[in-house]
């Protein structure tokens, strides 16, 4: 069956949505990168290892948690494939960029 819903938004406010998020998105990465660049310096690490290392791995952290959750309830077939698929993705990162 084919809904006959009309759509929530139209053609010109998407498209200003679009704009904004995309302003909005820059703005924060800006941001992150100067943060970056901050802890660089203030821990002594180079900029590549806290963005191909550290950023990813965080990133995932609910990944993670939310492996040890499944975990906890006895769903291994959930647990393995969270934390394999977890663990891939970040590795094929990793290699793509060696």
């Amino acid at each position: 069956l084919v809904s006959e819903d009309e759509a929530v938004l139209g053609f010109t406010s998407a498209m200003v949505w679009l704009a904004v998020m995309t302003v909005i998105t820059a703005l924060l990465s800006e941001y992150v990168v100067s943060t970056i660049e901050a802890a660089s310096e203030s821990w002594e690490l180079s900029v590549s290892f806290i963005s191909i290392i550290l950023i990813p791995i965080v990133g995932n952290a609910a990944e993670h948690a939310g492996a040890i959750i499944f975990a906890f309830k006895n769903k291994l077939d959930i647990t393995l494939g969270v934390s394999l698929g977890s663990a891939t993705q970040i590795s094929m990162f990793v290699v793509c960029i060696n």
